[in-house]
């Protein structure tokens, strides 16, 4: 990043075409500094229960860094000129303020980023390149602590969990007695559950989390909770004038958010890891399937919030259908 801006300010903005290098580079910094954000959260929700805390700290400073420098690049990219600029508030997840990498990241963003749209500055690559020169300086020369066992691997028990549909609920689901009532979607691997427009679908989370998954957590907990992502398949039947499409993979429509959506499920850890949880999804109105992808995670005496792996995916394909 420092030697591509370094030679920004050599040719001084120079560009001997739409999709050379520098171009392309500018136009995706910010994204990329946004993607190491999601990622390290990720890595804190997945790792953080069975790291020290100065660990969690760490992870913390730098999500607070590459969120600084995402909005400092996303100022001093092209298409910032002619839309407006909102800067974000402090992240809240930054910690330890007495440590002087935290400090540099507060003050660069009170002192410089929430300064930057007040200022009558020259608006070109050339002089964000050198303002943007200055921030990445200010935050290499500056040390971050890293704990003995940051870059220690450290594997995590994996739980067991079933998922299957509530046989009060719906109408035709999983028999206990028969296993040929069981659909599996073959393209995922996926338990197909019918469901019916305008009827709530409720499915039961129920498994056990290996002994060591619990002794090995820097925070004591003692809840369970799940997060759920509904996607919009396709159709129930394919019509006589339909179009191919990718295949027949499905088209990305996200209908409700998962982690990032808030908590949809939970409950109460029982003896020996044990769980039944129950997970309940609103009315679905159109016909078609839908796929459910659900994370499990659970939540400290503190009120953290982890992820929970497990041995296998668990996801389900509500089948919906007003013919039954």
């Amino acid at each position: 990043t420092r030697s591509l801006y370094a030679e920004i300010l050599m040719t001084e903005g120079t560009l001997s075409g739409k999709n050379n290098r520098s171009t392309l580079f500018r136009k995706n910094i910010g994204k990329s500094f946004g993607l190491l954000v999601s990622r390290l959260k990720k890595m804190y929700r997945l790792w953080g229960l069975h790291r020290c805390q100065q660990t969690r700290s760490t992870l913390r400073t730098l999500q607070a860094m590459c969120q600084l420098l995402s909005e400092f690049t996303k100022y001093g990219a092209k298409e910032a000129k002619n839309s407006s600029f909102t800067v974000a508030s402090t992240p809240s997840y930054t910690s330890a303020p007495t440590q002087s990498m935290n400090m540099t990241l507060s003050k660069l963003r009170t002192d410089v980023l929430e300064q930057m749209p007040k200022l009558k500055q020259k608006d070109d690559s050339v002089s964000h390149a050198s303002g943007l020169l200055l921030v990445l300086d200010a935050i290499l020369k500056c040390p971050c602590p890293f704990p003995s066992g940051f870059f220690q691997m450290k594997p995590i028990p994996r739980a067991i969990v079933n998922i299957s549909a509530d046989p009060n609920i719906l109408p035709k689901t999983i028999s206990q007695n028969d296993d040929h009532d069981v659909t599996v979607d073959a393209k995922s691997g996926a338990e197909v559950i019918d469901a019916f427009p305008g009827l709530v679908t409720k499915v039961i989370l129920s498994g056990v989390l290996p002994e060591k998954f619990i002794q090995t957590a820097d925070v004591a907990f003692s809840e369970i909770i799940a997060w759920t992502t509904l996607q919009y398949e396709g159709q129930l039947y394919e019509e006589d004038d339909a179009v191919d499409s990718d295949e027949g993979g499905s088209n990305g429509l996200t209908l409700r958010d998962g982690p990032d959506g808030g908590e949809t499920a939970g409950c109460t850890l029982f003896p020996a890891g044990k769980f039944i949880m129950p997970v309940t999804f609103e009315p679905l109105l159109q016909e078609g399937y839908y796929k459910v992808i659900i994370e499990l995670g659970c939540r400290d005496v503190r009120g953290g919030e982890w992820k929970v792996p497990t041995s296998s995916p668990l996801e389900v394909i509500f089948r919906v259908d007003d013919e039954g």
